[in-house]
């Protein structure tokens, strides 16, 4: 790099650093104990146990290392628990035996090193690709529009693998630019990239029509002959297995790798199916997709023109591979969602937005010009070429300006969560008015639904089901008193669910018990509370010994 694109990463940096440390404050809240953890986002309460055994140490070594490779909860690949393990080993160090107690302080440094800091790097290697650092003003606007799209924001104040996915998405358009067909050690490292991908999270495998598409044009412009070709396949499929297999080396178990793959086809029957129904929304994925990109994203303006900078690029000889490379990797991601995907979340589009975005990047205006300059060209041609770039920056200045005044709002309702959580606020309530009242010479047994706040006490034994509760799974639970969300009450109490469930049977059990929670009369017990979050159910016999 010359002295001006030095000078352009280190500006850049600057934003960076400032962008990071914005997080903090707000990563460090919503996880004042474990239970604490589900009432925000319940994947990161599922996912937090296996991340802690990890780290637990074992009567002997061997035991250790099997904590640290057998992690346990395979609906994500081992790379995710792997960095999410490592970015922890420093607060264990620090604080030796009493780490695990450290709640806020992990969740804090999981939500910046595996969401912040990987999508900080996606964008710093995006913005290069498209701009070389060569234009301070391209640099930090694409940067600017970049880290501050709503969705990008928000997934950056919660734990979870699709930050990794799209770093290592980037990464392989990365050393695949950098191959330029020369199908050489770039090349190859694009293998191990995409491996990475595909270990983090499965979607990773849809850069096969990227791989085809540019094996393809090495053939037909007879960079590569086909039994190079069919050599260079074999040994990058190769490459390209052994580190999934190393990412992921519970593979080599056969009663892991039968668990995995278990979990594998339960995961893809919720995606192409929907997790408790047929079909989760009546849209169709195509308009679900517009509608979670202008919401989320950008104007739907900004979508279509990066497609036409795209196919424009590949048009012009010095933008071809990058644009080449970007769409046939956004057309395989988004193809996947719109022929087989049953819902669409904001953060999903993530790894295919960042890159489709920043092809937008060259058609901004290298610099102002100064007052008094004087154009050099005067061609209608290049006119109206300067006159479309300056109305591009406009919408970039003022979707950036949009994006800015949502994600303040975003972080300073995260930053207050604690304090304006209605389940939390049901629980302080409980605990005053039921909770306190009932003595009992054991633990008091609580059943809780996933959002549904009680704190992690020694004189609580507290139970959370991921299938939700049935009067089957109470009964045998044993529960003294029962925290139901009021969502849950209303989405399972419509009868005509049962015909579209996945499992007309378990639905039917689901609908019995919450259709009678949403009326206040759980067959056993007594309504003791109820919320505008939901209501608290005391078992009939210590409700009337304590409460009455």
């Amino acid at each position: 790099m010359d002295r001006s694109q030095r000078t352009t990463f280190l500006v850049l940096l600057a934003f960076g650093l400032i962008y990071f440390a914005i997080f903090i404050p707000a990563n460090l809240t919503g996880a004042q104990d474990v239970n604490m953890i589900s009432v925000f986002e319940h994947d990161e309460y599922a996912q937090y146990p296996y991340v802690i055994h990890m780290l637990t140490p074992g009567e002997t070594f061997y035991q250790s290392v099997r904590n640290f490779v057998v992690y346990l909860h395979y609906y994500y690949g081992y790379p995710f628990y792997f960095f999410s393990a490592l970015s922890l080993l420093p607060v264990k160090w620090i604080f030796g035996s009493d780490w695990a107690f450290q709640t806020p302080l992990i969740m804090l440094v999981l939500r910046q090193m595996i969401n912040v800091l990987p999508i900080l790097l996606s964008v710093y290697l995006l913005v290069w690709l498209q701009t070389r650092f060569k234009s301070r003003l391209r640099s930090i606007l694409l940067f600017l529009l970049l880290i501050s799209l709503p969705a990008v924001f928000a997934n950056n104040l919660w734990w979870h693998p699709d930050s990794l996915l799209t770093f290592f998405s980037v990464l392989t358009i990365f050393f695949l630019v950098k191959d330029e067909f020369h199908f050489g050690k770039y090349f190859y490292l694009s293998a191990v990239s995409c491996g990475l991908a595909i270990g983090a999270k499965i979607l990773g495998v849809l850069f096969v029509i990227t791989y085809a598409v540019y094996l393809g044009v090495g053939l037909f412009s007879h960079r590569l002959t086909l039994k190079k070709a069919l050599a260079r396949t074999a040994v990058y499929l190769l490459l390209l297995l052994g580190v999934v297999v190393i990412s992921n080396p519970l593979l080599l178990l056969p009663m892991e790798r039968a668990e995995i793959i278990s979990v594998f086809k339960a995961n893809l029957q919720q995606n192409t199916l929907g997790f408790w129904v047929i079909g989760n929304t009546n849209e169709s994925m195509f308009r679900q997709i517009v509608s979670v990109f202008e919401k989320n994203y950008a104007s739907i303006l900004f979508f279509f023109l990066s497609l036409i900078a795209l196919v424009h690029g590949i048009l012009r000889r010095e933008t071809r591979l990058l644009s080449l490379v970007i769409l046939t990797w956004v057309a395989g991601y988004l193809g996947y969602f719109l022929l087989f995907a049953a819902t669409m979340r904001e953060h999903y589009l993530i790894p295919a937005a960042l890159p489709l975005l920043s092809s937008l990047g060259n058609y901004l205006p290298s610099a102002i010009p100064l007052k008094g300059t004087a154009a050099a060209a005067t061609s209608k041609k290049v006119v109206w070429g300067r006159v479309a770039s300056y109305l591009l920056m406009i919408g970039f200045v003022i979707q950036i300006g949009l994006n800015g005044s949502r994600d303040v709002k975003d972080i300073l309702n995260v930053q207050q969560r604690e304090t304006t959580s209605t389940s939390i606020q049901m629980f302080r309530q409980a605990e005053d008015q039921i909770l306190q009242k009932i003595e009992i010479d054991r633990k008091l047994r609580i059943y809780r639904d996933w959002r549904a706040y009680v704190a992690d006490r020694p004189e609580y034994d507290v139970r959370i089901n991921w299938d939700l509760a049935t009067y089957p799974y109470l009964q045998d639970l044993d529960a003294d008193v029962l925290f139901i969300e009021r969502e849950n009450m209303i989405y399972f109490s419509d009868a005509a669910k049962i015909s579209r469930a996945i499992d007309p049977a378990r639905m039917k059990e689901m609908l019995a018990f919450y259709s009678d929670a949403l009326n206040g009369n759980v067959t056993g017990y007594i309504r003791a509370l109820e919320t505008d979050f939901g209501a608290v159910f005391v078992r009939e016999n210590l409700y009337q010994r304590y409460l009455k």
